[in-house]
């Protein structure tokens, strides 16, 4: 239980990388001396639960506080932790989804004395561009905020004028932004141990992702096909994002020569530990492309420059710019 006098750090995390992210940003900030409380704050899934529920039991939270805050008991669950916060200070808040409305919740409605924002993905590079525009806009509906108010959740903070963001992109400070780099050193201690097979055959990885709209399973086809002619003979596996559907997949893609597997962990993970040895990885514009080329540097990792899907993504040259300069190739269709 959480003792009502002490200081106290905050994580609030929704999806696998959010964790790791957190994860990452509590050894840099030195959180492990202090109390802390881990907030898994409605996943969207049930692969994103089991994910989630690995890293927690391998990335050592074993020992803190772990709330999980569910879509049917969210509400209830959410006023017993902010009448909990409200007797604290919480020193840093770690915030992983900047444009969520739950994630929101907590920035606009805890008295924190530091707010640091930590990597959603790619999402990352367009919130940092939203905070020297716009700013970050309320998701929060009139409904919901009346509905908050009836748990007694009152949202009375407003974004400071200045911001942290703990991220593995390469994105500069500025004076709307302070900006914290890391290359993942608790995953790979954690993690990166395990050698590579040398009897293994090694396989070409295809990374998934539930961006494209109404033209992604074509455009995904023109990819595969892409790769396959790249790499004559050898076994291709496509990675599912954990929000992909394999009906679907097999059903649009089923007649090329893919193997669709959809693992209990975060690629990063799996690569770690499978022990399999990997020709190359490929996708268009999945957030792992960047993060497997961070933490295993030695693999050939390959982004898939499809003009027809970057029209409908932001940033598309900045994020190329990233992907180059850690040590990504391209290949165009």
């Amino acid at each position: 239980m959480l003792e009502p006098e002490r200081r106290i750090d905050v994580f609030v995390a929704s999806t696998p990388l959010q964790l790791i992210s957190c994860t990452e940003a509590r050894e840099h900030y030195q959180c492990e001396g202090r109390e802390s409380l881990l907030i898994i704050a409605r996943p969207d899934n049930k692969m994103t639960e089991s994910q989630m529920a690995f890293l927690v039991d391998h990335l050592g939270w074993q020992g803190i506080e772990t709330v999980y805050l569910s879509k049917d008991t969210f509400y209830l669950k959410l006023g017993h932790v902010f009448r909990r916060l409200a007797r604290r200070q919480v020193n840093r808040l770690f915030i992983g989804n900047k444009s969520s409305w739950i994630h929101e919740i907590f920035y606009r409605g805890l008295d924190w004395a530091t707010l640091v924002f930590v990597d959603d993905g790619l999402a990352t590079v367009r919130y940092y561009h939203a905070i020297h525009g716009e700013g970050l806009v309320s998701r929060i509906s009139p409904g919901k905020r009346r509905l908050l108010e009836f748990f007694r959740i009152r949202l009375h903070r407003n974004l400071p004028d200045s911001v942290t963001f703990f991220t593995c992109f390469p994105l500069a400070s500025t004076d709307h932004l302070s900006v914290e780099v890391h290359d993942f050193p608790v995953f790979r201690r954690i993690f990166c141990s395990s050698g590579i097979s040398r009897d293994a055959m090694p396989l070409v990885g295809f990374l998934g992702q539930p961006f494209g709209g109404e033209h992604r399973l074509m455009q995904l086809r023109v990819q595969l096909e892409h790769v396959i002619e790249r790499h004559p003979g050898a076994k291709v596996v496509y990675f599912m994002h954990r929000k992909e559907r394999r009906q679907e997949l097999e059903k649009a893609l089923g007649a090329l020569p893919v193997e669709f597997r959809q693992v209990g962990h975060p690629i990063e993970v799996e690569v770690a530990l499978s022990g399999v040895p990997y020709e190359a990885f490929y996708s268009f514009a999945s957030t792992a492309l960047f993060t497997l080329k961070k933490i295993f540097p030695d693999t050939a990792v390959f982004q898939i420059d499809d003009r027809a899907m970057a029209a409908a993504l932001p940033y598309y040259e900045e994020i190329l710019a990233m992907f180059r300069g850690a040590g990504v190739e391209s290949t165009r269709l």
